[in-house]
């Protein structure tokens, strides 16, 4: 079996002749396009190649120019395809599927870094759910493992695992570069060690190594498998793939072990830094040897000594003027005593008299009684760079930071003034400019001003964080929430409001008091609702007075969200979402049963129109009392609930008294009427209850019988009236009742 041997890092090829120890040797040599078995992809035979994972079609594992791609995301396509080569296929081969260590080895060139967490690309294969000897790239802290590294910026490292899918247990410790080829070395022990074992680019297996943390499961291995994991990130290319029983036969059968210098890959890079801040220079390497590899650091033509030791990596954690100079790294190869010299860095630490440069200034700010002010500057400038705020002049204590916190400001207790912040450093100072800390005053608005505060469409608070400040008359006569916090309806001259009074449970105020509020604008289930918390001072309530007169409540027809005249859903809510109202001759489709805790109830009239009764389960004096058939009134502010996205706005209406006495049962006084005759008829006309139904009743003696000339007569107004154009006798008697 003829060998093709890499030939682009390193020179001195030897061809070594095929050992009885190689189970085959694989160099890719078929026609690009997907590497699985098929008929019609290779150079007149079939490949040693079947997919056991992926289902791209066509297959998505591709050999290109003799060389294997590894992607998920490489050459346009989204890589899917894991593809294995079986081991004992091959006439003669030293391998028969029975448990022995095993050697890979093969060529590798990374085009693009994997990602933080990597992942594995190659593995033996023992069943289709049982991998063995994972290979991982990766370019940070693996997950679920300890081996923490930090890989210099633009490399990678490699690790193994004996079994684990997780992570790597071991993690070769030398900074790999892309579009650079390494030998990579595996050893797959199931008989003694039980473990992985990896090198890179060696000369012999005595050469530093590491082996994997986790064990292998005893077994046999039927395959040798590529991945192209989800996540992984990275492309690369394999080629030169050797299996074999040993390592010499796996390693020097693919690579050259004549002696070669390594090669600087990534130079190291000028720098300026300041005194006192962290310094580094790097170079990454690569060779015969690669974890063997010796880096003697030189300043100025002179051997520097690394406090790190033997590393690519020079870094001064606190540097200082005399660490300046001009820095090369030699790296030789101990094995052969060939070295090269990387290029002429110059690293120059400063140490001039700047002070800090304010970037970022703080501003005027104004917050509501209680709350907390925010001042932060932004700053840059050589050396440690200090901060000391002043309020009025006078060192802020404990303002020492960037950012200064100011709790609880009030007008009383030297929380307002003008504050500036002093920033310095080794080599002077800066004052930034004055930023003002004041007392907002929320705005005293009426609650019909508070109703204009919200969306033309859902008619929800458009600000949720302003304050505002109104007055109005308690309307409920119990707190209608859970006993830690408190909740009533509020209402002056220009409408209604709820109010919520998260974590008060000590002022309570009562039907009729007097009440100004302090707070936010909030909504639950789209009723729109003084949102208070008793965990922000700046929020209040204050009672002003006790006894006065409650709102009337306005007499509204049950249909009334739906009717033009009352300007449609959006002038509804406006009007008498949170008011007081009153609905007149209603009647309750459940009478008969008893009121129960949290429940809605039906009430309707003769016009068959219906609308919602709320029973709060905190209205002790409703619940458990009588459903009456009729009542003449019902009377209770106007809740409100409703999804915040519903579409039909006027869907959310509900009336809520607070008391038993709120639903009228009793028959109003009898109504006095004036009659007027014109042209032959009777004009009767009263003083009517808007919306109340109304009947009018006719006899010729005054004792009766009466017979019903009209009924459900309703007004918008108080103006009744009624005109009788009837046949009639010259003297008739009539009654004016309602319903």
């Amino acid at each position: 079996m003829k060998k093709t041997l890499f030939t682009a890092l390193l020179s001195c090829l030897v061809a070594l002749p095929v050992g009885a120890d190689l189970i085959w040797y694989e160099d890719f040599n078929y026609t690009d396009g997907p590497i699985i078995e098929t008929s019609t992809n290779a150079s007149g035979t079939i490949t040693n190649w079947s997919r056991h994972s992926g289902t791209a079609s066509p297959s998505d594992a591709i050999v290109r120019a003799n060389r294997l791609e590894i992607s998920t995301s490489g050459v346009g396509l989204a890589r899917q395809d894991d593809v294995n080569r079986l081991l004992a296929t091959v006439p003669d081969s030293p391998y028969t599927n029975s448990p022995l260590p095993l050697y890979a080895s093969m060529t590798i060139n990374f085009t693009n870094l994997p990602t933080a967490n990597g992942a594995y690309f190659a593995h033996f294969f023992v069943t289709n759910n049982v991998f063995q000897g994972r290979l991982w790239a990766l370019t940070g802290n693996p997950n679920g493992t300890s081996n923490v590294f930090s890989a210099l910026p633009g490399t990678f490292r490699l690790g193994v695992s004996a079994a684990s899918s997780a992570a790597p247990s071991a993690i070769f410790p030398v900074d790999l570069a892309t579009n650079t080829s390494y030998q990579v070395v595996i050893e797959w022990d199931p008989i003694s060690l039980y473990a992985l074992t990896l090198w890179v680019n060696p000369l012999s297996a005595a050469e530093a190594a590491v082996i994997s943390g986790d064990f292998v499961t005893p077994g046999t291995a039927t395959a040798f498998a590529f991945r192209q994991a989800t996540g992984f990130g990275g492309f690369l290319t394999v080629s030169n793939l050797a299996v074999a029983t040993t390592f010499a036969e796996a390693a020097t059968a693919v690579w050259p072990t004549a002696p070669v210098a390594p090669v600087i890959v990534y130079q190291p890079q000028s720098a300026t830094n300041f005194t006192g801040s962290t310094a580094m220079l790097s170079a990454v390497a690569a060779g015969q040897s690669l974890a063997g590899l010796n880096y003697q650091w030189r300043k100025n033509g002179a051997d520097f000594n690394n406090p790190d030791g033997n590393t690519n990596v020079l870094a001064f954690p606190n540097a200082i003027a005399a660490n300046s100079g001009s820095y090369e790294v030699v790296v030789s190869n101990p094995f052969t005593g060939l070295s090269v010299t990387s290029a002429a860095a110059s690293l120059w630490v400063t140490n001039p008299p700047v002070p800090p440069t304010i970037t970022v200034q703080p501003t005027n700010t104004a917050v509501f009684a209680g709350q907390t002010a925010t001042l932060a500057v932004g700053a840059t400038g050589p050396g440690t760079v200090s901060y000391q705020w002043h309020r009025n002049g006078t060192p802020v204590a404990g303002g020492t930071d960037p950012v200064l916190q100011i709790p609880n400001v009030q007008n009383n207790n030297d929380t307002t003034g003008t504050y500036t912040c002093g920033v310095t450093n080794e080599f002077g100072g800066v004052l930034s400019a004055n930023a003002v800390v004041s007392v907002a005053v929320p705005p005293v608005v009426t609650i019909g001003h508070l109703r204009t505060l919200v969306d033309p469409v859902f008619f929800l608070p458009t600000n949720t964080t302003a304050l505002y400040t109104t007055t109005g008359i308690v309307t409920t006569h119990t707190n209608i929430t859970t006993a830690a916090n408190t909740s009533l309806y509020l209402e002056d001259e220009t409408g209604g409001i709820n109010v919520f009074f998260a974590g008060n449970n000590t002022i309570r105020p009562l039907a009729g008091d007097s009440v100004t509020v302090t707070g936010p604008l909030g909504q639950f289930n789209s009723l729109l609702e003084l949102n208070l918390t008793a965990s922000d001072p700046s929020h209040s309530m204050v009672i002003n007075s006790s006894g006065n007169l409650l709102p009337p409540g306005q007499v509204l027809p049950l249909g009334f969200t739906n009717s033009a005249a009352f300007g449609g859903a959006g002038e509804a809510i406006r009007k008498y979402q949170g008011a007081v109202v009153t609905f007149t001759n209603v009647y309750f489709v459940n009478a008969g049963g008893t009121f129960a805790s949290g429940q809605n109830y039906v009430i309707t009239n003769q016009a068959g129109e219906r609308f919602s009764f709320r029973v709060d389960s905190r209205v002790f004096d409703i619940i458990g009392k009588p459903i009456p058939a009729f009542a003449w009134t019902v009377t209770g502010p106007m809740a409100f609930f409703l999804g915040t996205s519903a579409a039909d706005r006027s869907a959310g209406f509900q009336i809520l008294p607070t008391r038993y006495a709120d639903i009228v049962t009793e028959a109003p006084s009898a109504v006095t009427g004036i009659i007027a005759m014109s042209s032959g008829n009777a004009q009767l006309t009263w003083i009517a209850q808007p919306h109340m139904s109304y009947s009018i009743l006719r006899a010729t003696e005054v004792n009766g019988p009466y017979v019903p000339l009209t009924t459900g007569l309703t007004f918008n107004t108080t103006a009744g009236q009624y005109t009788d154009a009837n046949p009639a006798p010259a003297t008739r008697y009539y009654r004016i009742v309602s319903p």
